[in-house]
């Protein structure tokens, strides 16, 4: 389990470097940009996700992990990711995601 958790670190590392992501509830939703994937942490809330769904994003949700300890940030739930090959090489990751739409 430790070898994937290392590996979606690793692809969400590229993306902060890359500047391809975007933190946040507030600045996703207020965003006019397509986002190829959105991912909530394990502890986020109905109250939090339908906006974003409705917004027509693909959104997944983590398992049992928490978001933050992923990005090395406190506190945080959301994240958008705008490149969509490093979208799909962290969605290829099996087990660690469920889909929500």
């Amino acid at each position: 389990m430790q070898e994937i958790i290392n590996k979606v670190k690793t692809y969400l590392g590229f993306s902060i470097k890359s500047n391809s992501i975007t933190f946040g509830y507030d600045n996703i939703t207020k965003s006019r940009k397509k986002f190829d994937v959105v991912i909530f942490c394990s502890t986020s809330t109905e109250k939090h996700i339908n906006p974003i769904i409705n917004l027509g994003h693909k959104c997944v949700k983590l398992k049992n992990i928490n978001l933050g300890e992923l990005v090395d940030r406190a506190n945080v739930k959301v994240i958008a990711i705008k490149n969509y090959n490093l979208a799909k090489a962290i969605l290829s990751v099996e087990n660690l995601f469920e889909t929500l739409n």
